[in-house]
């Protein structure tokens, strides 16, 4: 019976709509709201979300190919920097005892939730609720504590469960002030796979540029480049030119197998007019869904849960700088390229190959930060810092997740390769000092 009951309460808190739109409702309902004002409230909050996730995943499925073709056309292998070689390299680390992330899920939630509700003591604000993410957040955890501590399932499971609500409680609250600076105090901070990473560039971005005179969506361009100064115009001829780049080095006969029948150029065009095509959908996705949030969350706030805030996907930053997005994919995407280059010219024993979502889902929020406080400038320093820091800590970090044998991958997002690596080593350290996990016997 309980173990139903928590795989009934999964299924709701791992549906990011299904889970937003209960809480906007209860919100409203708290309120004091007509019903018809709860249901249209709830119904636009979850479809807002279905469209920024929806944009998201197209964002993934049309340009992974890509990415895909670069690195076979150059013949390059190595781990991949992904959040999907992560889960899929951990689920198969797991085994038959994956259905165990359930109950980590559930125990991270309720761990995040309590820190909230004690917010007077803990000043946690954040509620983690992107339930994809928390899932992959889940399950990696499991197997790390599993693998460094090797202490059996359950105390497995209660360690990686109060540790993961830890991490997201702590790390949402942390950057609810850059968050709220970059949206205009639009109500909701950020749960994804680089919180730390918005926190550690928001306390230097400023540094490299002037955020009014430098805005990248502000750039007003003189002659026939005036084109540019239209978000949508500008980010689909960016993409066709910067992935119509990319491909063509790998050569017209690749370009065209990809295009499937059609022209090869006209392939490249509409991948760049997809780019922007998603983004307007994000655009608006972000409008229903904040717009209801930030209505909603008055209700919790007022009778609940004092100065709670709605941690959300990531991808709810992008619409506040569309064009800072596209500049943070692609100047991440040169740092990473940048770092490959080191690694091979110092012969390291692991090669890490990008994939899509930590160059556009890292480099495309830290963008918009960077923009926010300091301008394209900042933008072009910002995140191709980020594609180094992302490649050379996921070097670091592949070692230490006991998964290098499987020759998969790891996500490569800032947060996990930066602080969950140090959180390794501690493990590490803890293992050998008592002799656990790899260290016993």
């Amino acid at each position: 019976m309980f173990s139903e009951f928590i795989a009934i309460l999964q299924s709701f808190l791992t549906e990011p709509a299904i889970l937003i739109g209960l809480l906007v409702g209860l919100g409203y309902a708290l309120d004091k709201k007509s019903p018809i004002k709860i249901i249209t409230g709830m119904v636009s909050a979850m479809v807002g979300l279905m469209m920024v996730l929806f944009g998201g995943f197209q964002f993934s499925a049309t340009f992974k190919p890509v990415a895909d073709a670069v690195s076979q056309s150059y013949g390059i292998h190595g781990y991949l920097m992904d959040s999907y070689a992560m889960k899929a390299a951990t689920q198969i680390a797991l085994g038959d005892n994956f259905g165990f992330v359930g109950y980590v899920f559930v125990l991270a939630f309720f761990t995040n939730l309590l820190l909230v509700l004690l917010g007077r003591y803990t000043r946690v604000k954040g509620i983690f609720l992107t339930g994809n993410t928390g899932v992959s957040h889940s399950q990696a955890v499991l197997w790390l504590i599993a693998f460094w501590l090797g202490l059996g399932w359950v105390p497995s499971i209660i360690i990686a469960g109060i540790l993961t609500g830890l991490f997201w409680a702590f790390a949402t609250t942390l950057i609810a002030k850059p968050v709220a600076k970059i949206t205009n105090n639009a109500g909701f901070t950020i749960a994804h796979n680089q919180m730390l990473g918005i926190w550690f560039f928001s306390k230097f971005a400023h540094l490299f540029g002037d955020a009014e005179k430098q805005d990248a969506e502000n750039m007003k361009l003189p002659g026939w480049l005036a084109i540019f100064n239209h978000n949508v115009t500008s980010i689909a001829i960016v993409m066709t030119l910067f992935v119509g780049g990319f491909l063509l080095t790998t050569g017209i006969d690749n370009v065209q197998a990809m295009a499937k029948g059609k022209p090869w150029y006209i392939y490249i065009i509409n991948l760049g007019l997809q780019f922007s095509m998603y983004m307007v959908i994000l655009l608006q996705g972000v409008r229903m869904m904040v717009g209801e949030i930030n209505a909603s969350f008055k209700g919790w706030q007022d009778r609940l849960i004092p100065d709670a805030i709605p941690a959300v996907d990531v991808a709810a930053l992008l619409p506040f700088s569309p064009n800072a997005a596209t500049l943070g994919f692609i100047f991440c995407t040169f740092g990473t390229i940048f770092s490959m280059g080191i690694l091979l010219i110092t012969k390291s024993p692991i090669m890490v190959l990008p994939g899509f979502v930590p160059l556009f889902f890292s480099g495309g929020p830290i963008g918009v930060l960077a923009n926010r406080l300091g301008g394209y400038r900042s933008v072009i320093i910002c995140t191709f810092l980020l594609g180094m820091i992302q490649t050379f800590g996921t070097v670091w970090a592949i070692p230490l997740t006991g998964l290098a044998a499987e020759g998969v991958g790891w996500t490569g997002i800032f947060d996990w390769a930066t602080l969950w690596p140090a959180i390794c080593e501690i493990l590490k350290f803890i293992a050998a000092t008592f002799h656990l996990g790899p260290y016993a016997g």
